[in-house]
């Protein structure tokens, strides 16, 4: 019987290869990490951000103007306070509190919900470059922790706005900078364990090419497969982490449907799993860079994306090269509807709202900025278009029903637009006349429909 010949494989180019493939590997490794970690930071600051501006979304700004110390027993500090002790009480946090600006980026204490050691009315805070920028109304995280007489953190602030649009007080959120770090530290060591994994595979398919028996082939293949199986623990960790799976992690998490018949389609299939590996990394980070702009509710950009954008036009009015407007649109009685009928009604009464506006606006320019804010820039349009396309959505909303077993409540909003002018520096000044519209249109509502007025 004629015996099939067996290959031989030259060491030299091979050992030439591993060297190769280890700095490429190492190379690509480190840039993953690093990417990670930008990443990871970023939906880290997206939930405290979210917690903070859902904080003075509720507050109302004229009353946070004008509290005083010796106002603590007034039925306003107390409801005040109330709203921050239920996000104290209700969400995982260190510190919750209010601040005002003093000026010459001085801050003080308002209130604060801390049972056992609260700040006290007047008494300073420390000043971030995070808190500079929400006083001047851009919500912020700290990138670096601080330091004061409570411990080490990293915050968030939002700012509270009054009836006039201007900053009437601000909202810290704190996370304790342990808490922070570690939460980094263990989705980073995540990956770094699958690119070291990566890279002990690499090593596995040299050890595969100088090998010539089947049995050795064979032997490597087992071991293999245990590595096969931390991954598979590590996927499936990534999946519960951000519930994110790609098609491609099933060839590696189920290696036995790729089993292999001879030596080369056995090379084939370590190559597969390793690629797989890798492939879920980049589809885990992409993953995370959608969900740090986009609303997990509607699907729409949310508010930072709306503040990228809204950069971006900024850039260009100097130019004189921008014809674009800002329609701000605000749900009327969602407070009421989530104190009756509960949150997940509430929610219905968002997603409505949204899916009516996805039919008016481009979708990369139309925002969730708040818990019942949106905000859409039109490029290209003038006051009677945008009036036609009012008069439409008007049209669509009145026409809607949000239904949930019994209950059948109309749906209703405020609105306001604004068209750019050649006299508008920048596009918050487009802003404020929309949201000045807005408000009117808002306050003319509620005077037709007392009994719908918004609940203290």
């Amino acid at each position: 019987m004629k015996r099939n010949k067996k290959k031989k494989f030259s060491r030299q180019p091979v050992v030439y290869l591993f060297v190769f493939l280890l700095l490429i590997n190492g190379f690509l490794d480190v840039i993953f990490i690093r990417r990670s970690i930008v990443t990871l930071r970023e939906q880290i600051n997206i939930r405290m951000l979210d917690i903070a501006n859902s904080a003075a979304a509720l507050l109302d700004g004229d009353i946070m103007a004008r509290l005083q110390k010796e106002d603590v027993d007034t039925e306003e500090y107390q409801s005040s306070l109330q709203i921050l002790q239920h996000f104290r009480e209700q969400i995982a946090l260190d510190f919750i509190y209010g601040i005002r600006d003093m000026g010459n980026n001085t801050f003080t204490f308002t209130i604060d919900p801390e049972p056992v050691t609260p700040g006290e009315f007047g008494t300073p805070v420390a000043t971030t470059e995070a808190l500079i920028a929400a006083s001047k109304g851009t919500p912020s995280v700290d990138k670096e922790p601080y330091h004061d007489a409570w411990g080490s953190f990293y915050s968030a602030y939002s700012p509270i706005f009054d009836s006039k649009g201007n900053v009437a007080g601000i909202i810290g959120v704190d996370f304790n900078a342990k808490w922070y770090e570690t939460q980094i530290a263990h989705q980073v060591w995540i990956i770094v364990i699958a690119c070291v994994l990566s890279i002990i595979g690499g090593g596995g398919i040299v050890l595969l090419f100088t090998r010539r028996l089947r049995k050795q082939f064979q032997l490597l293949n087992k071991e293999m497969g245990k590595m096969t199986d931390e991954i598979e623990e590590l996927a499936e960790e990534l999946s519960l982490t951000t519930g994110f799976q790609t098609v491609d992690a099933e060839r590696y998490m189920n290696p036995k449907k790729f089993k292999a018949s001879d030596t080369s389609t056995l090379l084939q299939e370590i190559y597969d799993r390793l690629k797989s590996v890798r492939k879920e990394l980049r589809d885990y980070i992409a993953k995370a860079h959608v969900m740090a702009y986009t609303d997990a509710l509607t699907g729409m950009g949310n508010r930072n994306a709306y503040f990228e954008v809204k950069e971006k036009l900024n850039k260009k009015i100097p130019a004189g090269n921008v014809n674009f407007a800002v329609a701000i649109f605000d749900i009327n009685g969602l407070k009421n509807a989530n104190d009756d009928y509960g949150h997940e009604f509430g929610d219905l009464m968002i997603i409505a709202v949204a899916e009516i506006l996805k039919d008016f606006f481009k979708k990369d320019l139309l925002f969730r900025i708040g818990g019942d804010e949106f905000v859409a820039l039109v490029e290209n349009v003038t006051t009677e278009q945008m009036n036609i396309i009012f008069e439409k959505i008007t049209a669509e909303i009145n026409a809607k029903i949000i239904t949930k077993n019994e209950l059948h409540v109309p749906l209703a909003i405020s609105k306001g637009f604004s068209v750019y002018t050649p006299e508008d520096t920048e596009v918050k000044a487009v802003v404020l006349r929309a949201d000045a519209l807005m408000y009117q249109d808002k306050t003319e509502y509620y005077t037709k429909h007392a009994d719908r007025r918004r609940k203290r």
